[in-house]
């Protein structure tokens, strides 16, 4: 599987991030992640700034805020 920075899969941002590949699928559906773009095989495929977007909202959850805030 390739993983450059503009093709990562949703199961692999899961693991590097240490969410459920549903969260990841909740987070787009309220507008906290962007939709990713979609491959050929309508595979979601993300860049390594939704890792970057994933670890901040983990951290911010951390630190006692809500996902509105």
């Amino acid at each position: 599987m390739n993983t450059s920075s503009s093709s990562l899969t949703i199961g692999v941002v899961a693991k590097r991030v240490g969410v459920a590949i549903d969260t990841i699928r909740y987070y787009e559906r309220e507008g906290l992640l962007p939709e990713p773009t979609r491959r050929a095989s309508g595979y979601r495929s993300y860049g390594e700034g939704a890792i970057a977007q994933l670890r901040f909202i983990r951290r911010a959850k951390l630190l006692g805020f809500t996902l509105e805030e």
